[in-house]
Parts: C-alpha cells; sequence; structure tokens
C-alpha cells in the first residue's frame, strides 16, 4: 500500500543518516580501528574522534595527557624532520591492553582494555571444546596490527590506516585516508574538544576535504565509502558484483539539508529529500526507470503503475492523510474512495 511507504519514511530517514554518518564503529581507537573519523565506545552512548585522528588533527597534543605524550613527541619530531611518521597499533589479548609502537618497534602507548571487551572476546571460550582453534580465530581477528602513516598533501594534514584480519582463507583488508581542509587554530581544536555527539561529527566534518574508506574481502572490494566536502558516498558489492549505491548531497556545512540517493546496479532505485534532518519527500522508482511512487510530507502522494499512470493518491499535511484517498485502474479510472481526516480512515466514499 501507498500509505505504508509512508509511514517508513521517519525511520528511513533516520536509519540512513545514521549508516551515513556513522559508516563504520571501532570498539577500541588506535588499535581496532576501522573508521577514520569517529566511534563509538564499547557500552557507551555516546561518540568519540578516533584516537589517530585526534593526533592528526592536534587535539591529543592540546588534551596534554601524559600516557601520551611519547607518542605526541614521537609524531611531530618525525613530522619535523621528515614530513612523514609511521607507527603501528594492535590489541595484545595476553596483556589486555592497546599498545602503539614506533615504525622501530618502540613501545609509544599502552593502554588497559575495558572489561567488557575482554570478557565479550572471550565469550566463545566458554563454549567451543576446541579452544585452541578459537583463540587463533580471535588472535587473527584482533592482534594483526594496524598501519598508520601520517603526512602532508599540498600542504595538507593526511592519514592513512591499513589493517589485515581474520584467517587467511577469509582474509578481510581494511584501507582509510583522509585529509582536512587545513591544520586547526588553537581555538578550533579546544572547541572541536568540547563538543559532543552530533554537534561534534558536523564540526569535525566541516574540516574534513574528503574521506575514503575501502574494505576487501580476499582481495576483492566489497565496500567503497568517500565523503567529498558536502558529498558522501557508500558502495556496497555482493560476491555476483551486484551493487547497491547511496549518495548524499548536503546543501551547507549543517548536514541537516540535502538530498539521499540510492541506486541499485546503477540505476536510481530511491530519492529522499530533507531539511533538518526531516525527510520531505521520498520517492522510489520502477525498474523501468519510471516513478513508482511519490511522497511529500505535505502535498499529494501518489503511487505509479509501471506505465506511468495513478494507481493511488491522497492528501497529505504535515505527514499525515487528510481528505480523499482514490484507487485507479490502469485506464484511470476510479476505483475506490476513502475519506482521511488526521491519518485516520474515516469512511469508504466509493
Amino acid at each position: 500500500m501507498l500509505w505504508s511507504r509512508y509511514a517508513r519514511i521517519g525511520g528511513k530517514m533516520k536509519k540512513f543518516l545514521i549508516i551515513l554518518t556513522f559508516v563504520f564503529i571501532s570498539l577500541l581507537g588506535f588499535a581496532d580501528n576501522t573508521n577514520v573519523g569517529v566511534r563509538i565506545p564499547l557500552g557507551e552512548q555516546k561518540v568519540e574522534l578516533d584516537p589517530n585522528v585526534k593526533i592528526l588533527m592536534g587535539l591529543t597534543k592540546v588534551e596534554n595527557n601524559p600516557k601520551d605524550k611519547k607518542l605526541v613527541q614521537y609524531v611531530e619530531e618525525n613530522l619535523a624532520k621528515k614530513g612523514v611518521v609511521k607507527y603501528s597499533a594492535t590489541i595484545n589479548l595476553k596483556k589486555g591492553a592497546a599498545e602503539v609502537f614506533s615504525e622501530d618497534g618502540v613501545l609509544l602507548y599502552e593502554e588497559k582494555l575495558p572489561e567488557e571487551f575482554m570478557a565479550m572476546i572471550s565469550f566463545p571460550l566458554n563454549f567451543e571444546d576446541d579452544k585452541e582453534k578459537v583463540k587463533k580465530m580471535l588472535k587473527d581477528s584482533y592482534e594483526n596490527p594496524s598501519y598508520i602513516t601520517i603526512s602532508k598533501n599540498n600542504g595538507k594534514p593526511k592519514i592513512y590506516i591499513e589493517k589485515v584480519m581474520g584467517p587467511i582463507e577469509n582474509r578481510l583488508k581494511t584501507t582509510d585516508e583522509l585529509i582536512l581542509k587545513r591544520e586547526l587554530t588553537e581555538a578550533e581544536k579546544k572547541e572541536l574538544l568540547s563538543l559532543k555527539n552530533d554537534n561534534l561529527i558536523t564540526k569535525y566534518k566541516s574540516y574534513i576535504e574528503s574521506e575514503i574508506s575501502k574494505t576487501y574481502q580476499n582481495n576483492k572490494l566489497v565496500i567503497s565509502q568517500e565523503i567529498n566536502n558536502l558529498t558522501e558516498t557508500s558502495i556496497m558489492y555482493d560476491n555476483d558484483n551486484n551493487s547497491m549505491k547511496k549518495n548524499i548531497k548536503y546543501k551547507d556545512n549543517s548536514l541537516k539539508n540535502g538530498t539521499l540517493k540510492v541506486y541499485i546496479n546503477n540505476k536510481l532505485s530511491e530519492e529522499m529529500v530533507f531539511e533538518n534532518s526531516t525527510a520531505i519527500l521520498l520517492r522510489e522508482y520502477h525498474d523501468n526507470g519510471n516513478l513508482a511512487t511519490e511522497i511529500p510530507f505535505n502535498g499529494e502522494a501518489k503511487n505509479y503503475y509501471e506505465n506511468g499512470k495513478v494507481k493511488e493518491s491522497v492528501s497529505v499535511k504535515n505527514g499525515k492523510r487528510e481528505g480523499i484517498g482514490r484507487e485507479y485502474d490502469e485506464t484511470g479510472k476510479v476505483t475506490k474512495e476513502t475519506l482521511y481526516k488526521n491519518d485516520k480512515e474515516v469512511k469508504k466514499a466509493k
């Protein structure tokens, strides 16, 4: 039914924005980074900047935490001398710690892992008879290091992160590259550190020139995601090379206004216009490219046959059905009329 589509519009909008804002979630920052920009700590309902990106942006130095001093100094010295710095990060399951090492293998940073995380990853050991197999799986998944490179791209701060995980027969590789528009001022760094959740993400993204993340499974690209100024693109591929592409174009740096388009195998499937993070128009398309559904927040919602003729129509006011809804056969003849008031069916008019 036409209206069941509209009933999903709010949920779809929220879901899509969450997916494309928090494209990947990192549990452990340095050691288990799967997104360049943001992460959600395990068991917490908040968003944080990834520690590697905080180093890139100069935020870690401003925080002035003694445990970060050796790492920050190593980064600054190498950037000053060579214009590039490399380090690696890993999880040491035996010690229950996240560790960061210099290019020469010197320990620069160490932090105990959350108890919740250690309990979560050791949970399968309680039920699996072949404990050595499980331990190997955990080691392959978590102890392979991430390799981080910080440099400049035409004078703009740049970070590149590469990580390989999983067993040889099903190896996953992720690569992340982020370039800032410029270096942040001291005031901007302090402001960014003071922000939380949505405000943090919005401000953080305003400093990003481009961000590219790719995931490979057995050397085959399966996910590609890119942020370029006010455009965000995500493409997923299946084993048969079918693809689903999601593209968001924002109107401004508030990231609350814009258009989302979804393509299946390069054919436009769905389109959504949003203002102030609220969907105001949804369009869906038939496989032949013709419009299938058009649902505004205010106006006339319509459902179409594949030949382009109207199948259903109903007036919408503030996201609710209001007035007479009509159904048509393929000749254009009205077959049913229903009166709606405040989104509820009052009576069948015909």
